[in-house]
């Protein structure tokens, strides 16, 4: 196993642990994860390509918001 696979699989649970207690700080540790777990797994790729498309949506209505 390569070291980011490792990294990957160990923050993963630690995200699903500390999400119901602290969202904010368990669902960024939960993509950070699948960022490293990517390389190897076809799920955790096409969640982070998800997570890009949403999260380009956003700024762009976010700027569209700004320039009112």
């Amino acid at each position: 196993m390569t070291k980011n696979l490792v990294i990957g699989f160990i923050l993963l649970p630690i995200g699903v642990m500390v999400t119901p207690l602290l969202p904010e700080i368990g669902v960024p540790i939960i993509l950070l994860s699948t960022r490293f777990l990517q390389e190897k797994y076809e799920w955790a790729r096409r969640l982070n390509l998800w997570v890009d498309v949403k999260f380009a949506s956003l700024k762009v209505k976010f700027r569209k918001f700004r320039k009112k």
